[in-house]
């Protein structure tokens, strides 16, 4: 089971969606988050924050430390990217708005269910395989494994 939340931005213009995998770290863990338009304003600390294409995640380390033992980390592998690349605690979907996203794209296929079944798990298919390469190419940075290459 995971938590799911969702945050606002430093300068609230945008909203960011993020899980904690298996519910281990509380919500707390994230103690902010910068959207591309204030995250040129953030005094960067590779200590406690990761950057992921335009946008900035800042965890409280000291409430992940609290919590290491339970995620499988100790010392030096306790960083904001182990934090979010092991899913403990990163977006929900590809992006801070991926849900959003891929709902809006996936309902313009919906239609095609009711009519041809099988051309749309086709279309559903082909829309993740070229949707996740997207991504990759953008430089989100859990779309990095979700390419094969």
């Amino acid at each position: 089971m995971c938590t799911a939340f969702e945050i606002r931005c430093q300068c609230g213009k945008e909203n960011a969606r993020l899980h904690h995998i298996n519910s281990i770290l509380p919500e707390e863990t994230v103690e902010n988050v910068h959207c591309p338009a204030c995250s040129p304003h953030a005094e960067f600390d590779a200590g406690r924050m990761l950057r992921d294409n335009g946008w900035i995640i800042a965890y409280d380390m000291d409430v992940v430390r609290l919590h290491a033992e339970k995620l499988g980390l100790s010392g030096a592998q306790i960083t904001p990217e182990a934090v979010f690349d092991g899913g403990f605690s990163s977006w929900q979907g590809f992006t801070p708005n991926d849900l959003e996203k891929a709902n809006a794209e996936k309902e313009q296929l919906a239609e095609l269910a009711s009519r041809d079944m099988q051309g749309y798990l086709k279309e559903i298919r082909e829309w993740s395989l070229v949707r996740e390469r997207r991504l990759h190419e953008e430089g989100w940075r859990k779309a990095r494994g979700a390419v094969q290459a």
